[in-house]
């Protein structure tokens, strides 16, 4: 949505307001004050002090994404609390759930009552920086000591648009027990990976090796493990300069190798159409070995399954024939350009920011599902802990879902489209070959890169 536009809609909101008030005029001219009443030019000096006074208190609109965790929200309220207090702020504080936040965002903007502050995940928060909706943060990101990784979250071309909160970074979870039951290491290639899961396989017993869903489902963790492999055999989807580069020997050798797991009965035929959930409700019911998730399926098992967690252990993401990629996210500030209060917004940043105490508890009281931002804080007891320090480590090397590719709704669109995750399933259910499928992943793009 242009700027242009939502001027128009302000300026045609001022000029209704004006004409309902010169009507209310109009009605009361002439009237005597009441009995007891201020006369009217008393009044009139009285309602403009009280006007100006009103239109200089400082006020801030924050939107922040709902978490699961309940303590994040009661937490961010204190802070929000303290800020209005010591600051002088007006904050106007809502608890938004993500899957809501796009849809009200943009019904808000176009109405020309955006709030000034939002939190969101990048992919989302980034598409109103494409938008041309975000307000610059270079200054923000300038003045605390970011890690490297998140330095790169909100950056879009040469300029800083969001100001990452915490990653959250996915992570391998592996039945240690069954591993070592066969005396296996832990994997750290992808092939090493997929030869010790043949030695651990037990589908005449309900228990398969691998857990990776396949279902196009809307959700996130399929699209990322496909565009990881493709990643690590050397392969892109999109390159730095916005060109699609999918077709490439190295994307078909990636697509034979997730073909091969299947092919290979590694992986149940039902994750075929699995979509999220899939892999956590298998894993917590014992029929999995190996799933890629954030720590959500943890704080799972510590609350209805200790044994299972004793025999689990998280580790990083192995490695393939050319390199090792986290494909992560991350929680975002992101400052409404349109927003009446950027200034508070920024300010709001800052004064969370300063509080490290607070920053750091917020963090651990999301347990293993949220990864600082901020250098500095990986030899604290929390997160020197085995089950802890994986995740630490995944978000040192997460680059965004749609790397290389330049941050625009083009990128984001097929993403969110799952379509690396269609492609695969063209072999898996329709039979194609690896090649076939990397010429239909590559017209499936096109169509979205070279759109008019």
């Amino acid at each position: 949505m242009k700027r242009k536009l939502l001027s128009v809609i302000l300026a045609a909101s001022m000029v209704a307001a004006c004409l309902a008030g010169c009507g209310s005029d109009a009605g009361t001219e002439g009237a005597a004050p009441a009995e007891g009443e201020a006369p009217a030019a008393e009044a009139s000096e009285e309602a403009e002090a009280s006007a100006s006074e009103s239109s200089s208190a400082k006020k801030l609109v924050f939107w922040d994404k709902a978490e699961y965790v309940d303590e994040y929200g009661n937490m961010m309220k204190a802070v929000v609390d303290r800020f209005a207090e010591e600051q002088g702020v007006e904050v106007d504080y809502v608890n938004v759930p993500s899957a809501d936040m796009k849809q009200k965002l943009m019904a808000a903007i176009e109405a020309g009552n955006a709030p000034d502050l939002i939190v969101g995940d990048d992919t989302l928060v980034g598409q109103f920086a494409s938008l041309n909706q975000l307000e610059n943060v270079d200054d923000i990101m300038s003045e605390y000591d970011f890690t490297d990784a998140a330095l790169k979250v909100g950056l879009l071309g040469d300029t800083q648009y969001m100001v990452p909160q915490a990653f959250t970074a996915p992570g391998m979870y592996i039945r240690i027990d069954k591993w070592q039951e066969k005396g296996l290491d832990v994997p750290e290639t992808w092939e090493e990976l997929k030869e010790q899961a043949a030695q651990v396989n037990d589908p005449a017993n309900g228990f398969y090796a691998l857990g990776f869903a396949m279902g196009a489902s809307g959700g996130g963790d399929a699209e990322g493990f496909c565009r990881t492999i493709i990643l690590d055999w050397g392969g892109q989807t999109v390159d730095e300069e916005g060109n699609v580069v999918v077709n490439s020997p190295e994307t078909v050798e990636a697509l034979a190798f997730i073909k091969s797991l299947y092919d290979d009965g590694l992986i149940s035929p039902d994750a075929v159409t699995g979509d999220d959930n899939w892999n956590n409700q298998s894993y917590l019911a014992g029929t999995t070995g190996v799933i890629c998730n954030a720590g959500s399926v943890v704080a799972s098992m510590k609350n209805d399954d200790p044994e299972l967690l004793a025999n689990t252990q998280v580790i990083a993401y192995p490695a393939g024939p050319k390199g090792c990629y986290t494909l992560g996210g991350s929680n975002v500030f992101g400052i409404i350009a349109s927003g009446k209060n950027v200034a508070e917004a920024k300010d709001f940043i800052r004064f969370y920011y300063n509080d490290m105490d607070n920053y750091e508890a917020m963090i651990e009281v999301m347990g293993a599902m949220w990864q600082p931002v901020i250098n500095g804080m990986d030899e604290s007891e929390f997160w020197q802990d085995e089950m802890n320090k994986p995740w630490m480590e995944s978000s040192k090397q997460c680059v965004k879902t749609y790397y290389p590719a330049p941050s625009d709704d083009r990128a984001m669109t097929c993403f969110s489209s799952q379509l690396c995750v269609k492609a695969v399933q063209e072999m898996l259910i329709n039979g194609a070959t690896p090649e076939e499928a990397a010429e239909i992943l590559e017209a499936s793009f096109k169509e979205v890169y070279e759109a008019e």
